[in-house]
């Protein structure tokens, strides 16, 4: 039974090989190929899929390669090895006024190159010069490499010229960048930047450049700002208010509305004469926070620009704590208790001429004791500090610099015109108050209680035990 079962065995297996064979011969003979031509045309079908995806990464990546330097040729154009110097100039020129300066070219490649100067209109810029304003000499040359040629460049403003900013790039090659792109490379090799300020002597001294004030609720305040005309003709101004976009953005809600403020001012500043415009400020008795703007004067002077021609306006309102301010701090000895209060008050009311200008901080102090018992501490010493800037004794100096405070405005200040709040050349800016008080100590834990009045700030200091004089 074991050995008849084996022989079917066999014979089954022998059977299924036969058939498999027989399978796949016909298949062959179906398709016209035999069984070894199908395994070949397989490897074959491989071979071209990989050679294809070979090839289409090839293609892909010679596609790239074009691409980024056809990229690169657009954005990184190529250029000749040329020093240039000097690599910027800034000219400051009125109408009809002409000048001449000097520019070395120095071959730093191994080559020999041709150039041909010409001015490089770029669109970044507030005005666009004529090329014909500039004219530079020689007209052409050749330098061979470590050769260098000096050129003369000249520029004539007409005198019908629109005052402004011009800005323009001087190319002493051909291999420079035109349009867009040269805007963005101003040092590209064989050029130089050339700066050009057209502009013309102000007639009118703006005084007051800003009003900066620390003001209370309820409360009036009156302004000054100060102009002289020192031209030979009367110069018409028509001051407004105005909100600044840079301040609109992302700001609180302003304290008040611009209604708080009433503008006072003549029709023009005669020749030769000073005009006062006023500021006069009705604070709102619920104004929180602060107010920021600016006053156009809108003088009608060309040498003034519309934005040298604004005084920057910032009050702040006095903030009341609705509650004193609380902290405690801990004991470690009986000795006596040294507290120090210090207040800061910046350079407010320059200009102001009403309201009240002299607010003196001060301070409402208790402390309790671990014992719970209240104790009013007792004022001991009152210091006061301040710090000086000197001047010259024409105005007031801003905090910050200011536009129209340029070296070709400075001829136009004349000193000693204009009498300050801040005698002569010494200018105020912040005033320290310091107020000192003692307690009889006790060891623990103690409570301190501050209400600060008349300031926007303070700090203290807690001593126990003796205080270093």
């Amino acid at each position: 039974m074991h050995i008849l079962d084996t022989k079917t065995l066999k014979g089954i297996v022998c059977g299924l090989l036969v058939v498999a064979v027989l399978s796949i011969a016909c298949a062959g003979a179906g398709n016209g190929d035999s069984a070894v031509p199908v395994k070949e045309e397989m490897q074959s079908k491989v071979g071209v899929s990989v050679a294809s995806s070979a090839s289409s990464s090839s293609g892909s990546s010679a596609i790239d390669s074009a691409s980024s330097s056809s990229y690169a040729g657009d954005y990184f154009p190529a250029f000749q090895k040329l020093k240039i110097d000097p690599t910027y100039k800034n000219l400051e020129l009125k109408p009809g006024d002409s000048t001449n300066f000097t520019v070395t070219v120095e071959n730093k490649d191994n080559k020999t190159i041709e150039l041909k100067p010409k001015p490089v209109i770029t669109p970044y810029t507030e005005n666009f010069i004529n090329e014909s304003w500039i004219s530079i000499g020689p007209s052409k040359g050749t330098l061979k490499p470590g050769e260098k040629e000096e050129f003369q460049v000249k520029v004539d403003i007409p005198k019908d010229a629109d005052l402004g900013n011009y800005a323009v790039l001087l190319a002493f090659t051909e291999k420079v960048p035109e349009g867009d792109v040269a805007g963005s490379y101003p040092n590209f090799p064989g050029t130089m930047q050339l700066n050009i300020q057209v502009w013309v002597k102000p007639s009118v001294q703006i005084f007051t450049p800003y009003v900066n004030d620390l003001v209370e609720v309820g409360k009036n305040y009156t302004y000054e700002i100060k102009l002289k005309n020192t031209g030979s003709k009367d110069i018409a101004i028509s001051p407004e208010l105005t909100k600044d976009a840079v301040y609109s953005i992302g700001m609180p809600e302003q304290a008040f509305g611009d209604d708080a403020i009433r503008v006072e001012a003549p029709d023009e500043v005669k020749a030769g004469q000073t005009a006062i415009v006023k500021l006069e400020l009705v604070v709102p008795a619920d104004a929180k926070g602060s107010y920021i703007g600016s006053l156009n004067l809108n003088i009608d002077d060309p040498g003034i620009r519309e934005y040298e021609g604004k005084v920057s306006l910032n009050f702040r309102i006095l903030p009341v704590p609705e509650k004193p301010y609380e902290s405690t701090f801990e004991a470690g000895t009986d000795s006596p208790i040294t507290l120090e209060i210090k207040a800061n008050q910046y350079g407010y009311n320059l200009y102001a001429t009403g309201g009240n200008q002299n607010l003196t901080p001060s301070f409402n102090v208790s402390l309790i004791d671990p014992s719970g018992n209240e104790i009013i501490p007792t004022p001991v010493d009152t210091k006061y500090s301040g710090s000086i800037t000197i001047v010259d004794d024409t105005y007031p100096q801003p905090l910050y610099s200011l536009p129209y405070m340029s070296s070709r405005g400075a001829d136009n200040v004349e000193a000693g015109n204009m009498e300050t709040k801040n005698q002569g050349s010494y200018q105020g800016g912040t005033t320290t108050f310091i107020k000192t008080y003692t307690a009889p100590g006790a060891a623990g834990k103690w409570k301190l209680s501050i209400y600060p009045e008349n300031t926007e700030n303070f700090d203290y200091t807690v001593t126990i035990g003796a205080v270093e004089k």
